[in-house]
């Protein structure tokens, strides 16, 4: 194999398991919430024209990392520990499970999935205008709803 062929499979190996805003429709929302190994809230959200990951100190309220971009490696958009099945998008789980992504749920909790279920935003999301954290408009108020 040549160096361009090879350069080339690695591209297209990564396109494969790579997710687009295209590849996610329906209207903004929340697609992934979940925590880390360090109990930071991990939130993968729909808005505007791309794909937002944010994690953040549920407590402090301090901003761990937000990132927004059109194309994630799928693997990139998963927490280290859970995540809640009840704030989980059916379409975007099936799409992560395509590209070979695993996700580790925590156990489903109906109570919580009873205070979520009509918000299409499960966590806090990131303010630019003042570059920390907002509740969404109709978002319950934490991470557990």
């Amino acid at each position: 194999m040549k160096l361009a062929e090879l350069t080339r499979l690695r591209r297209d190996a990564e396109q494969l398991r790579s997710v687009a805003v295209d590849d996610i429709p329906g209207p903004e929302r929340t697609l992934l919430l979940g925590y880390t190994c360090d109990r930071h809230t991990w939130h993968v959200y729909l808005r505007g024209s791309d794909v937002h990951l944010l994690v953040y100190d549920d407590v402090s309220r301090g901003v761990i990392r937000h990132e927004k971009r059109y194309r994630w490696l799928a693997a990139d958009l998963v927490p280290d520990k859970r995540v809640y099945p009840e704030s989980c998008d059916l379409a975007f789980a099936r799409l992560l499970t395509s590209h070979g992504v695993e996700l580790s749920f925590t156990a489903f909790n109906e109570d919580r999935y009873a205070r979520v279920v009509k918000s299409p935003f499960h966590g806090t999301i990131y303010d630019s205008s003042v570059q920390g954290l907002a509740v969404a408009e109709g978002a319950p108020c934490d991470r557990r709803g």
